[in-house]
């Protein structure tokens, strides 16, 4: 059947607008932007800001300029990571502790980062797969009515996906570069990921040991680039490590709360700093956090079969909570994951730069516990990989589907 100009010229403008990074940008900006503003005229602020550790933290910062405990005003704290407290503290200065304006800026900044996350998401899926997986990819994203509330958790969690999804672009030419400044770079950035949230970097080494591995086959020794790129991300750390081990007088990376997360994921949340125990006010941050690891352990230790159990329940559910949206995280998950099998199955070297994220970063949470917004940092990768399935799976439609009968159109 033949298309008319007018047709044409339609299809072509269509397809333009597909494929338009601005486009994306301006839907996913647009649709978190009105989501949040509904939901968040429904809440008074004072029941959203309840229990807020990033607001207690930043209010620290301004008040006594320390990084003190939300759950104890009185010690210091690296429970949780500081450049996002920080954050939160810069727009409280200027607009008000918990004020009104202050809560539509935070939200309004996570929904900036989201819209964000789809032009990186664009820019991974068209330089790896092209650009109609990235266009694909970023149209999935931007239509993600389920991450459409996510902005509202005033949080690093917005941030946390930018950032992964934009470290993981900027790490893929590592495999042909001999540049230390590219090298360089990428080791600042990784460190400031780090001081927001510490496991966007588990993938890292990896990622690293795989592009030095590559271009060690094709006899181009890159040890002085990779080594380079983590001396300068330590560097980047060292001075929160430094204030770490000053207060603390005992080595710290960047958080202080994992052998409480592990108590919290496996025995429970009954003594949880929140909660009516005062045991983490009594003891203090690290005998607290001791404590509760040497419980935790003792259990795993007398419980292993238990403990695995949960670890599996864990691992699966990590990829298609929360309930309410269950069905279709699963869809996602599901096509991602034959995204990347069909990935690795036409040997993209790229591909097991996406499966050491996928594989690493969940990790920590298998054997601790899951939300939904510890899954988000790598979703942006996952709906690349959900395109790049959907995009196959058309074209293999296309190429086996019936073509319509034109031998009587005419009749």
């Amino acid at each position: 059947m033949i298309s008319s100009p007018e047709e044409g010229r339609r299809r072509s403008t269509l397809g333009k607008w597909f494929r338009s990074g601005a486009a994306i940008f301006v839907f996913a900006f647009l649709i978190r932007l009105v989501t949040s503003w509904q939901v968040l005229h429904s809440i008074p602020i004072p029941h959203f800001w309840h229990g807020a550790e990033q607001g207690a933290l930043a209010v620290s910062i301004l008040q006594q300029h320390v990084f003190a405990s939300p759950y104890d005003q009185r010690q210091l704290t690296a429970w949780i990571a500081p450049i996002y407290p920080c954050v939160v503290a810069a727009v409280f200065g200027t607009l008000g502790a918990y004020a009104l304006a202050s809560t539509y800026m935070l939200v309004g900044l996570n929904v900036l980062f989201s819209a964000l996350t789809a032009l990186v998401i664009y820019a991974i899926g068209k330089r790896v797969f092209g650009v109609t997986v990235g266009a694909t990819a970023g149209w999935l994203w931007a239509f993600c009515l389920p991450d459409a509330v996510m902005p509202l958790l005033i949080w690093d969690t917005c941030l946390s996906a930018f950032l992964l999804a934009t470290g993981f672009l900027l790490s893929l030419p590592l495999e042909n570069s001999e540049n230390y400044r590219r090298w360089g770079g990428v080791g600042l950035f990784w460190g400031v990921a780090c001081l927001v949230n510490p496991a966007l970097i588990s993938p890292v080494p990896f990622l690293w040991a795989l592009s030095w591995f590559w271009e060690w086959k094709r006899e181009r020794n890159l040890w002085r680039q990779a080594t380079l790129s983590a001396v300068l991300l330590l560097a980047v750390l060292s001075p929160w490590l430094a204030r770490n081990y000053r207060v603390f007088h005992t080595p710290i990376f960047v958080r202080s709360n994992f052998g409480a997360e592990l108590y919290f994921g496996n025995l429970g949340f009954e003594s949880h700093p929140l909660g009516s125990t005062m045991e983490y006010q009594k003891l203090g941050e690290l005998p607290y956090v001791a404590q509760k690891q040497h419980a935790v352990l003792e259990y795993i230790r007398n419980n292993v079969r238990e403990f695995a159990k949960s670890s599996l329940h864990r691992a699966v559910s990590f990829w298609i909570v929360p309930k309410i949206s269950q069905t279709y995280w699963l869809s996602i998950s599901l096509l991602s994951f034959t995204g990347l099998g069909l990935a690795i199955r036409k040997r993209k070297h790229e591909a097991l730069l996406f499966l050491v994220v996928m594989v690493c970063y969940p990790l920590v949470y298998y054997v601790t516990y899951i939300f939904p917004k510890y899954r988000h940092p790598i979703e942006p990768l996952m709906f690349v990989l959900a395109a790049y399935a959907l995009v196959g799976l058309a074209r293999f439609s296309r190429l086996w589907g019936v073509r319509p009968n034109t031998a009587r159109i005419n009749e």
